[in-house]
């Protein structure tokens, strides 16, 4: 997701890894990945949508030469990393989610019972066709995943997901634009350029309290780019490794 990303120094990067995993280890045991993976160039990104919230960014050592990047939302209480489903994100927007008193984990399954919980509040505000809406688009298209992974909005020509793909002419340039989005009575409707799987769509977007419905795609080019692989809750699992200098682990 593009936006004003902020590297975090390593006495940040390690405190939040700390939280992280003692939330994954309340929901997840000893399979919590921050326990067993090395982990590498956390970022930040406020998010617009959600005041006061943050998406992190990050890289996991899957292998010897391997690297996964992987995506936390982060807000008040809660912590979740991004899996590819829908429902966390549908949860937290109707306020749907147990406050439990500390940091939960948005896919939590043993939480304690109690007869009438207080929930989380949501986060999202009133989505406007300029800033929040196309940010909120391009968080949720990014964060659940059809069967091949998310679906990338491309917004320039330039755009790192293009680079190095191959296209039989240019006629797929007229479609890459910044998203163009305006409000239609109690909803928000988008035109945008969108990679999914390895091919180029030019897709309709309706954005109604939360909820993000394609209604139309066209192809515009297909297997213009290597298929990413993905391996939840990693995406862009590729054949790489970390430099040492960069790299924050939690054992």
């Amino acid at each position: 997701m593009p936006g004003p990303w902020l590297p975090l120094a390593e006495s940040e990067a390690q405190a939040f890894l700390e939280r992280l995993t003692s939330v994954l280890v309340r929901s997840h045991g000893p399979a919590a990945f921050t326990q067993k993976l090395p982990i590498s160039d956390l970022r930040v990104m406020p998010l617009s949508f959600y005041p006061g919230w943050l998406l992190v960014e990050g890289e996991a050592q899957l292998a010897p030469n391997e690297l996964g990047t992987f995506n936390v939302l982060y807000g008040p209480g809660f912590m979740w990393v991004i899996d590819g489903e829908s429902k966390v994100i549908h949860n937290l927007n109707s306020g749907s989610i147990p406050d439990m008193g500390s940091l939960v984990d948005g896919k939590e399954a043993n939480v304690p019972k109690v007869a009438s919980p207080a929930f989380l509040p949501s986060p999202l505000i009133k989505l406007d066709p300029s800033v929040t809406g196309p940010d909120y688009l391009r968080f949720f298209c990014g964060s659940v995943w059809g069967d091949e992974g998310p679906f990338l909005l491309v917004e320039s020509p330039d755009a790192a997901i293009l680079q190095g793909a191959t296209f039989p002419d240019d006629t797929w340039r007229k479609h890459i634009k910044p998203i163009t989005m305006k409000r239609v009575d109690d909803s928000l409707t988008a035109e945008a350029a969108v990679i999914y799987a390895n091919s180029l769509f030019s897709a309709k977007f309706k954005v109604q309290n939360g909820e993000v419905f394609m209604e139309d795609d066209d192809p515009l080019a297909g297997d213009v780019i290597p298929k990413q692989r993905y391996q939840s809750p990693f995406r862009n699992v590729r054949a790489s490794t970390m430099q040492t200098a960069d790299t924050t682990g939690v054992r």
